[in-house]
C-alpha cells in the first residue's frame, strides 16, 4: 500500500508546474524525498531560488495534490532552499552539520520531544533546563512549539523581547536565556500559519536571536512528527533527543513514531522519560499508579532504549508550573527536583559520549 501511495504521490507532484521554468517539480529534481506511513505523507521539496511568492504557490499546489490521494490522512511538506555545492536535502538531514549562525556558540543542543500532547513535555523541558543551570551550565531554553507555546506561562513571562533591528535579545529568567513565539503574540490569538511561515518563524528564533555562548540549549519541540521538528532537524546539529511519554497506551503508540522519526533523521536518542508514572501523595509520600501498569518498559526494550526517569504526578510541581516558577529552581532539594537534577547529570554524560563518538 505504501509503495502504491508513493507512486501516486510522485505522479501527482509531476503535475505541479514551476510556471517560470515551464517544467514540473519532479522533472526539475525539486522533489527530494517522498515517504508514506500509515496514511501520512512526508515530502521534501527543494526550491531553486528564494522567491517567496512563487515558492508558496508551488507549496500550496503540492499540498493540494497530495491531499487528493485516497487514503491519505495527513500531508507534511518540508521545504528547503538550494545552495550552490550543497548536498541534497535528505542528505543534509543525515550529515554532520555545524550549527546555524545563531547557535554556533552553543556546545550541546538537546531536543525534548513527545509523540502526542498532554504528556507534560514542556514541564519536563523547563525543569530540565533549570536542572542544567543548577549544575553550573550556561543554559538556553527555546520554545519551538509554534502553535501552542507553553514556556512563557511556565516561567512566568509576559513581556516582549527587545530588538535593535538586527538581533532579538533573549528574555532571561531564573538564570535561563529563553525565547518563545508566545512572547510575540497575544495569548488569545490563535497562530494559523502554513508551512513556509512556520519555517520562517523557526529560522528567526534561531538566526535572529542573540543566543550568544552557552553550554546547552534545551528545545521544547511541539508534539508529533511534523514540519517544525523536521525543519529544526534540518537546520541544527541536534546533539541528542529525549522522548517524553506517559504510561497510557495511546501515548506509547505515538512514542514509537517519535523514535522512528529521530532514527530516520540520524538524531541520537538519549532515552525515554516516563512522566506522571505515579501519583505522589503529599501527606504520606505513598505512590499510586494513576494509569495502571505501564508498558513503557516493553516499548523501551523492544526498540533498545533506556528509560532514564520515571517522574511522578506531583501536586507541587504542577502548582509551580501554573505559578510560573519551575520547582527545580524554586525548591532544588525537593524529591522531584532532585530527580530532574539526576536526569540532567545523566543526559550530560550521554551528550559527552555522543560528541566523543562523532569526533572519532
Amino acid at each position: 500500500m505504501a509503495e502504491t501511495l508513493e507512486n501516486q504521490a510522485l505522479h501527482l507532484l509531476g503535475q505541479v508546474v514551476n510556471e517560470e521554468a515551464g517544467e514540473n517539480i519532479v522533472a526539475m529534481g525539486m522533489v527530494k524525498n517522498v515517504s508514506v506511513s500509515e496514511g501520512k505523507i512526508d515530502c521534501i521539496i527543494e526550491f531553486k531560488e528564494n522567491d517567496q511568492k512563487k515558492n508558496e504557490k508551488i507549496f500550496e499546489d503540492a499540498q493540494k495534490a497530495l491531499k487528493e490521494i485516497p487514503g491519505v490522512t495527513k500531508v507534511n511538506i518540508i521545504t528547503t532552499l538550494h545552495k550552490e555545492n550543497s548536498t541534497h536535502a535528505n542528505d543534509e538531514v543525515n550529515s554532520n552539520k555545524t550549527n546555524s549562525v545563531g547557535t554556533n556558540q552553543i556546545k550541546y543542543i538537546l531536543a525534548v520531544a513527545s509523540g502526542k500532547g498532554g504528556v507534560g513535555k514542556s514541564t519536563v523541558a523547563s525543569n530540565l533546563a533549570c536542572a542544567f543551570k543548577s549544575l553550573g551550565l550556561k543554559t538556553c531554553l527555546l520554545d519551538a512549539d509554534i502553535y501552542g507555546p507553553s514556556i512563557p506561562k511556565m516561567i512566568g513571562i509576559n513581556e516582549k523581547p527587545h530588538s535593535d533591528g538586527q538581533k532579538i535579545e533573549t528574555i532571561n529568567r531564573y538564570g535561563l536565556s529563553t525565547m518563545s513565539m508566545g512572547y510575540m503574540v497575544n495569548d488569545e490569538n490563535p497562530i494559523i500559519w502554513r508551512g513556509l511561515m512556520v519555517m520562517k518563524a523557526i529560522n528567526e528564533m534561531i538566526d535572529k536571536v542573540n543566543w550568544g555562548a552557552a553550554d546547552i540549549m534545551v528545545i521544547d519541540l511541539p508534539p508529533g512528527t511534523g514540519d517544525v521538528q523536521l525543519s529544526l532537524i534540518q537546520k541544527l546539529k541536534i546533539s541528542g533527543s529525549l522522548i517524553v511519554t506517559t504510561p497510557q497506551d495511546i501515548a506509547l503508540i505515538d512514542v514509537i513514531r517519535g523514535l522512528k522519526m529521530f532514527e530516520k533523521t540520524k538524531v541520537p536518542i538519549l532515552g525515554i522519560v516516563e512522566n506522571m508514572s505515579y501519583f505522589l501523595a503529599p501527606d504520606t509520600g505513598k505512590e499510586y499508579k494513576l494509569y495502571g501498569e505501564s508498558k513503557t518498559n516493553e516499548v523501551a526494550e523492544k526498540y533498545d532504549y533506556e528509560i532514564l526517569a520515571n517522574l511522578p504526578h506531583d501536586p507541587l510541581l504542577l502548582e509551580q508550573c501554573e505559578k510560573g516558577h519551575p520547582l527545580t529552581d524554586l525548591v532544588p532539594d525537593h524529591k522531584v527536583s532532585q530527580m530532574f537534577i539526576e536526569l540532567a547529570e545523566n543526559l550530560l554524560k550521554r551528550l559527552k559520549l555522543e560528541q566523543l563518538a562523532n569526533t572519532n
